[in-house]
């Protein structure tokens, strides 16, 4: 497995894990109006768990990929990061305009606020997605 697969495949987990844990715990119980202090330190936990997951996991697969994980990006990978860019890309702008839009006539508060925050980690997850199955099919661009 190339070892930028293995880096998208650690954003990933790390991405999911971390909100997982936010969004379990912001919609466990009630949520109050803004401002929300409560969960903004539950929202910087989720950050520094994210962090430290990607901290950890980058240095086992740099220790263990070796030469590799210091090589310049060559043309394929250039191409596959383009390519998963730009399908996050319509996928954020559609989320966006949804929750800029549509939402501040129905919704309020923490509500906009988390369908802004899941129309960044759904993009982010597509852009990894992108990029694992473009390494794992071969795609050449």
């Amino acid at each position: 497995m190339p070892y930028r697969e293995k880096a998208t495949w650690l954003m990933l987990g790390a991405i999911l894990v971390s909100y997982a844990v936010y969004f379990a715990v912001a919609y466990s119980g009630s949520i109050e109006g803004l401002p929300n202090l409560r969960l903004l330190a539950v929202y910087a936990a989720a950050m520094g768990l994210q962090l430290a997951i990607l901290g950890v996991g980058h240095l086992v697969i740099r220790r263990s990929s070796g030469r590799e994980a210091r090589a310049r990006p060559d043309e394929r990978d250039r191409a596959i990061a383009h390519r998963s860019a730009a399908r996050a890309y319509y996928v954020m702008m559609t989320g966006l305009v949804f929750t800029g839009i549509y939402l501040p006539f129905t919704q309020a508060g923490w509500e906009i606020v988390h369908a802004a925050l899941a129309t960044f980690i759904l993009s982010e997850v597509v852009r990894c997605a992108t990029v694992i199955s473009s390494y794992r099919r071969g795609w050449r661009g």
